[in-house]
């Protein structure tokens, strides 16, 4: 089963160490430690493998993937060789980033995010597409006098 997996925030520090560890494993250069679905109890052929996976996103940063997985190796987060190693494949997974679509309503916003999803799923023939929110939080609302009480 052919699966999309879509994150918001492709970009950033989550997503490229999960996009980065999935094509590591992928490439039989890390073992699928601590992927639950890898694990030969649980399975199933009514879910996707490592191999089926393909990535995609969208993001409001421009700072390509692969230069995010070599900071974060700088950084000692993720192995160095590992990050280079995989460059290639987060090359052409950079090429479904795309930037998050800046709309006059939140109807044409809306439009022009499922436009993307849409092209990305016949672009791969994918079976279905996942969404997955590792976009950085929002900074909290000022305190309210209502946040107080009940």
């Amino acid at each position: 089963m052919s699966t999309g997996v879509w994150l918001i925030g492709a970009r950033g520090s989550v997503a490229v160490t999960s996009v980065l560890g999935a094509l590591a494993v992928r490439a039989g250069l890390a073992d699928p430690t601590g992927c639950v679905l890898e694990t030969p109890g649980l399975r199933s052929e009514a879910l996707p493998g490592m191999g089926e996976l393909t990535f995609g996103g969208h993001d409001v940063s421009s700072i390509p993937m692969a230069k995010k997985a070599a900071a974060l190796a700088e950084a000692g987060i993720v192995p160095a060789r590992t990050a280079e190693a995989v460059q290639d494949a987060l090359l052409e997974v950079e090429q479904d980033v795309r930037p998050l679509p800046v709309r006059d309503t939140q109807a044409e916003a809306a439009d022009a995010i499922a436009a993307d999803l849409d092209r990305f799923r016949r672009r791969h023939r994918l079976d279905r597409v996942v969404v997955i929110n590792v976009s950085t939080t929002e900074p909290a609302p000022p305190p309210h006098p209502a946040h107080t009480d009940l």
